[in-house]
């Protein structure tokens, strides 16, 4: 199974239909049906999610793939000794420490220098892989799908002030205690929120 985000909306490449009535899905879908996902999203705000079932769900996620620029990028779930999670605050929704990955840096070393930059915060160690997410969007006309690698790092210390990269939109740096809040939730990216959840 691969899930991808359009819209901030999943997109779920599966064998068999999950039985959710809110889904909209779409059997062995061709190439221009793979191409119209995002304008049909765009033009169906009520859609919760997309369902693409296929005998063959590899062949169909390299198919979606050829269709895009890809970018990789590596980010970091932050747990410092407390237990408390580091968030970070950009163009008004609540976002976890993420960016591209540069030319000859491994994604752990991207996820840090990601983490460092963007907060501040230093002292980290990789404690795990987390998983991958998936989202698209477009530049300047092109379509490009990201691929995020995610970690989960521990910071050596407790609620460490940060700094946020202003340039980069983020506006606020904060460590917020385990279980973390639904108002946190309600303004995050969807795709993080089983991140997070991973770590309770």
């Amino acid at each position: 199974m691969y899930e991808v985000y359009m819209l901030n909306r999943p997109v779920l490449f599966i064998e068999k239909w999950t039985g959710t009535d809110s889904s909209f899905v779409i059997h062995e879908p061709d190439n221009k049906s793979l191409k119209d996902l995002a304008q049909m999203l765009r033009m169906h705000p009520h859609i919760v999610q997309i369902e693409l079932i296929s005998d063959n769900v590899e062949s169909l996620w390299i198919r979606y793939c050829m269709m895009y620029r890809e970018v990789l990028a590596a980010g970091c779930v932050v747990e410092n000794n407390l237990g408390d999670l580091l968030w970070i605050e950009r163009n008004g929704k609540w976002d976890l420490p993420k960016g591209k990955v540069e030319k000859f840096e491994s994604i752990e070393e991207a996820a840090m220098r990601e983490v460092q930059e963007e907060t501040g915060i230093i002292a980290l160690t990789i404690a795990s892989e987390l998983g991958t997410t998936y989202h698209t969007y477009d530049e300047n006309g092109t379509p490009v799908l990201k691929t995020t690698f995610w970690f989960h790092a521990r910071h050596n210390g407790g609620k460490t002030a940060g700094t946020p990269q202003f340039e980069e939109g983020i506006t606020s740096v904060r460590w917020n205690q385990q279980p973390t809040k639904q108002t946190i939730f309600d303004r995050a990216y969807p795709s993080l929120i089983s991140l997070v959840q991973k770590l309770l």
